[in-house]
C-alpha cells in the first residue's frame, strides 16, 4: 500500500502494536459470544439473531478486502467510494427517515448533533493515531456508530420488525461497505484486520443489554437515537469519499494517493460513489418489488 504508515520512534514497539490490535479483536469477539449467549437465554431471540447477521455482514466487508488486496490506487479507490456511496444512501433511506418520522425537528436537530459527533469522534481520533495505539481514527468511529446503532435497536426492541429480507439487505446496506471500507483503513494504518471485530460487535454491546434495561421509549426518545445513528453514520460515509486534492502527491478524505493523474482518478472518484448509492437504491427496489 503506498501509504501504510511505519510508526516509529524510540522504545516502538509495532511488532507488539499489532499483537495488542489482535488481541483486542479477538476479545471483541469473544465478548460478543457471550452477550449474544446472554441475550438468547433472556428471550431476545430475534435480537441476537439481527446482530449476528449485521456482525456476519460486516467481517465479511473485512474479508473481501482482505481477499482481493486492492492494492492499485484505483482499485482502493473505488473501494472507498462504492463503500462511502452505499453507506449515505442507507443512512439517508433507512435511518433519516425515521428520526424525522417520530420527530420531524427533534429528529432534525439530533443529526445534526450526530454528525457532529462523528466529527468530534474524527478529529479526537487522531489523538488516538499520535500516541501510536493499536487502533485508528476509523475503527473509533464505526465503533462510535456501532454502539449508537445497537442503542437505537436495544431501545426500541419490541418494534423491531423480524430478519425479513428487506431488513436483512437493510443490514448488509450498513454493515458490508462498512467493514469493507474500515479494512482499507487498517490496511493504510499497518493494523491487522482482525481489529474489525471491535465495530462489528459493538452493535450486539448495546443493543443486548438496553433491550433488558430500557423500558419502551417515546417518540421523542425515538427520534433523538435515530437521528444521532443517522448522523454519525452520514459522517462516516462523508469522511471515506475519496477526494483528489492537487495534481501531485496529494491525499483524500478517502485517503486514496491521487497521483499525477489525479483528473482521472477524478472520474473514478465521482463514478464510485454515485455507483455505491445506486447500488443500495436498485437492490432495495429489487427486493421491495420481489
Amino acid at each position: 500500500m503506498g501509504n501504510t504508515k511505519t510508526p516509529s520512534g524510540p522504545g516502538h514497539d509495532w511488532a507488539f502494536g499489532r499483537r495488542l490490535a489482535h488481541g483486542i479483536g479477538v476479545a471483541a469477539l469473544v465478548a460478543f459470544v457471550a452477550v449474544v449467549a446472554l441475550g438468547y437465554a433472556a428471550g431476545r431471540g430475534k435480537l441476537t439473531g439481527i446482530v449476528t447477521f449485521g456482525f456476519v455482514a460486516m467481517v465479511a466487508g473485512a474479508a473481501v478486502h482482505q481477499s482481493a488486496r486492492f492494492a492499485t490506487p484505483t482499485r482502493r479507490l473505488w473501494a472507498a467510494g462504492l463503500a462511502s456511496g452505499a453507506m449515505l444512501a442507507s443512512a439517508a433511506a433507512f435511518l433519516a427517515p425515521k428520526a424525522i418520522g417520530n420527530h420531524a425537528t427533534l429528529g432534525g436537530f439530533a443529526i445534526a448533533f450526530g454528525y457532529l459527533l462523528g466529527y468530534a469522534g474524527h478529529e479526537l481520533g487522531h489523538l488516538v493515531g499520535h500516541r501510536s495505539l493499536p487502533l485508528n481514527d476509523t475503527v473509533a468511529e464505526l465503533t462510535l456508530h456501532a454502539v449508537l446503532a445497537g442503542g437505537v435497536m436495544g431501545v426500541v426492541y419490541g418494534t423491531l420488525p423480524a430478519l425479513t429480507p428487506l431488513f436483512g439487505y437493510g443490514i448488509v446496506a450498513h454493515k458490508l461497505p462498512a467493514g469493507l471500507g474500515g479494512a482499507v483503513a487498517l490496511d493504510r494504518d499497518g493494523l491487522p484486520a482482525t481489529v474489525m471485530a471491535l465495530p462489528a460487535a459493538a452493535v450486539g454491546f448495546a443493543a443486548i443489554p438496553l433491550s433488558l434495561a430500557t423500558p419502551a421509549l417515546s417518540s421523542v426518545a425515538r427520534a433523538v437515537v435515530f437521528g444521532l445513528s443517522t448522523g454519525v453514520f452520514a459522517h462516516v460515509a462523508l469522511d471515506m469519499f475519496p477526494e483528489c486534492a492537487g495534481g501531485g502527491s496529494g491525499h483524500g478524505h478517502g485517503d486514496v494517493t491521487c497521483g499525477p493523474d489525479a483528473d482521472r482518478r477524478r472520474h473514478h472518484a465521482v463514478g464510485s460513489t454515485f455507483g455505491g448509492a445506486a447500488a443500495v437504491a436498485l437492490l432495495w427496489g429489487a427486493v421491495t418489488l420481489a
